[in-house]
């Protein structure tokens, strides 16, 4: 097996980048495969014209992968490092590791010569494009909205995924104790218009009208939802409301706005966690179908001007054919 390395310059580099767009990525565990699918037939077309991007959890890993230019590079972590018997352990519940050993999997992202991730290459991205990593303040829900260079963004990485209860005891940031994004923004799509972005490309991990959300999921499949302690009750409030703000933004954006949504047509087959090796390459390509689908109408979105239109919004499902896809 063979190191990583980055794309040509022209996948992520050397494109022109469109003024005032951004990309999201949802989280999603596991499910984040889908999301490394579209990334990655966008990669095989050269095509990333967004000036930011924003990214929570798994959406976090995957775009930091894309921004760089690492095409199968989230495939293959999400596809091997997190499915490796040592990453979950349920039996840790009580230990200081936690269920999810995050320690070892950035371990092997930061050290191992087969998964090592060229962090260097971040710094390239400054001045040019914005790479945003959401994470949530342990001590009272906030969000907390990261900018990493190749020192920090392995760091940043590692707190946006730290799911509260199963990694114990968060990341420390800055004097902070950081956990997983989801928590306080799921669907970063407004913190993406805060940064001036008019246009938005949103790639979930549930289907779009979904309203029960990964983070929710999560817990459900895990046993977590019943009985919360208080922490987590609280945490489960503060994500829904911030879910709910975001998709009210998606489905009604402010005047001038415009966003888009790439989502699975019916819930994946992978899980958050625990995922099948068939499920995940099953869901990976129908991430790459969708991203394929996707890239003429993105270039003609991009290509025309916005000025004098409104607002509105539009979805490709997973199984979309190209006279399927709304007009964007």
């Amino acid at each position: 097996m063979s190191s990583v390395s980055p794309r040509a310059p022209d996948a992520s580099g050397s494109m022109a980048i469109c003024r005032g767009t951004a990309i999201v990525a949802e989280g999603g565990g596991q499910r984040g495969i889908y999301t490394a699918g579209v990334l990655d037939a966008f990669l095989g077309a050269g095509f990333n014209p967004f000036e930011v991007a924003v990214g929570t959890s798994a959406g976090a890993q995957n775009l930091s992968s894309y921004m760089v230019g690492l095409p199968g590079y989230a495939k293959r972590a999400i596809a091997e490092l997190s499915v490796t018997p040592s990453f979950m352990v349920p039996y840790r519940w009580l230990g200081k590791r936690g269920v999810l050993d995050l320690d070892m999997y950035f371990s092997r992202v930061l050290e191992d010569p087969d998964y090592r991730f060229p962090c260097g290459e971040v710094d390239r991205l400054a001045g040019r494009r914005r790479l945003v990593i959401v994470a949530t303040s342990r001590s009272d829900l906030s969000a907390r909205y990261l900018e990493p260079d190749s020192d920090t963004l392995l760091t940043y990485m590692k707190a946006s995924s730290a799911i509260p209860f199963l990694y114990k005891g968060g990341v420390p940031v800055g004097g902070d104790i950081l956990v997983d994004g989801g928590v306080a923004d799921p669907l970063p799509v407004r913190k993406a218009h805060s940064l001036g972005a008019k246009r938005i490309l949103v790639i979930r991990t549930v289907p779009a009208e979904d309203m029960n959300s990964s983070w929710r999921q999560r817990l459900k499949i895990l046993g977590l939802h019943r009985a919360m302690p208080g922490t987590m009750s609280e945490m489960l409030a503060r994500h829904e409301q911030a879910y709910e703000e975001a998709m009210r933004f998606i489905n009604r954006p402010p005047t001038g706005v415009e966003v888009v949504q790439i989502a699975p047509e019916s819930p994946l087959r992978s899980h958050v966690i625990g995922s099948s090796s068939d499920a995940l390459m099953a869901d990976h390509e129908c991430g790459c179908r969708a991203g394929e689908v996707m890239l003429e109408p993105l270039r003609d979105w991009f290509d025309r001007t916005s000025e004098g239109e409104s607002s509105r919004t539009g979805t490709v499902c997973r199984e979309s054919k190209q006279s399927d896809v709304p007009a964007v």
